[in-house]
């Protein structure tokens, strides 16, 4: 009789725990699973005709989750001296392994990427 309480408590709590699995995995995002661990941005101008230039953010990331990701995406908005946004740009991979590290590329290309004065990043959906 023992046995069979035992039993039945074991059989509850791996209910409940699969229970929980099953209402958190779909709240688990990208956001949550994903680590910027490291970024830097370049600017580059170039003259010709007609002037352009390019700010660039590179930097690694890495998916801290348990499970593959379907889809991540990293967010860089560029501002200028003023503190005015010059736009919000991103890069995407299709899917992340778990523990995999992703290097990524942000660039802003054109005329205003030489004011580019600071930046804001974070893993987006």
């Amino acid at each position: 009789m023992l046995q069979v309480r035992d039993d039945m408590r074991l059989n509850r709590r791996l209910i409940f725990t699969l229970f929980i699995v099953l209402i958190c995995l779909p709240a688990c995002s990208s956001v949550n699973a994903v680590k910027i661990i490291k970024h830097e941005i370049v600017v580059a101008e170039y003259t010709a005709d007609v002037s352009q230039s390019t700010a660039t953010v590179e930097g690694q990331a890495q998916n801290t989750f348990l499970w593959p990701l379907g889809y991540c995406k990293i967010c860089v908005t560029f501002y200028d001296y003023a503190g005015n946004s010059l736009g919000v740009f991103s890069d995407s991979i299709e899917r992340l392994e778990s523990g995999q590290v992703w290097n990524f590329s942000v660039a802003l290309t054109g005329g205003d990427a030489w004011k580019v004065a600071r930046y804001d990043i974070s893993v987006c959906n």
